[in-house]
């Protein structure tokens, strides 16, 4: 649709016959004519009395004739020439933004799918600490496993003196296992109530324990990363419609 033909429905939908615009216009109806059958473009000043008479903004005016107009011509008029400006320039911020969403979605689905994948942030791998029992104050490490080495020799002068001292050691012992995605030594040292548990790896029993969270990651890198190839596929067919 040509601008003329354009200014011709806007009339038309108005109700306007061609003398009652050309009065509004304050132009001669031959000069309108002209404009309508396209032997002429209106000057600046002519174009805003024509909204006026029409009472219509850019905005408005431009929105029936964007994608039909011959943007060539209309841009001879310096009103249109920077509304199309104006577009042009929004239009690339938007491809800009939807490029730099795109992009950000792409690192960060390759960000949480090798972050999942490679458990980097929740551990899989769970050590097992075991522990006697409960060590009161001033109390060696040792003292469960190596008991014998701390009494005197008076205290188990008989074999029944050895075996009771062996009983008692034994109920004072109350197991306790700890589980740890951390990782924290060979043995460590945690206070209790009533004094203090020693805790020692257990070497032979390391597993590997799934986490959800990290098959979360995966997929939800994995949504991001192609939703970010779906955004660059849609910047680039909306390029080049433009």
């Amino acid at each position: 649709m040509t601008l003329g033909q354009y200014i011709k429905q806007l009339r038309q939908q108005q109700a306007l016959s061609q003398p009652q615009l050309a009065t509004q216009m304050a132009v001669e109806q031959s000069y309108l004519s002209k404009l309508e059958n396209d032997h002429s473009i209106p000057s600046n000043d002519v174009f805003r009395k024509l909204l006026a008479a029409l009472q219509l903004d850019l905005d408005s005016f431009m929105a029936g004739l964007t994608e039909q107009g011959d943007r060539q011509n209309l841009t001879q008029i310096p009103d249109i020439e920077a509304w199309y400006q104006n577009l042009d320039k929004h239009r690339l911020a938007r491809r800009r933004s939807w490029l730099i969403t795109a992009l950000v979605c792409i690192s960060l689905g390759c960000a949480l799918f090798y972050s999942g994948y490679r458990t980097i942030f929740l551990p899989e791998h769970q050590y097992e600490y075991f522990s006697h029992g409960e060590l009161r104050e001033g109390e060696p490490l040792d003292l469960y496993t190596r008991w014998s080495r701390y009494v005197s020799e008076t205290e188990i002068a008989s074999r029944e003196d050895f075996d009771a001292m062996r009983l008692m050691y034994q109920k004072r012992q109350a197991p306790e296992l700890f589980f740890s995605f951390e990782y924290r030594g060979s043995a460590f040292v945690q206070p209790v109530e009533n004094g203090r548990r020693y805790f020692e790896l257990k070497a032979d029993q390391e597993r590997s324990v799934p986490r959800a969270g990290n098959a979360w990651m995966q997929f939800i890198g994995m949504v991001l990363f192609v939703a970010g190839l779906l955004g660059l596929f849609i910047e680039r067919r909306y390029a080049r419609a433009q």
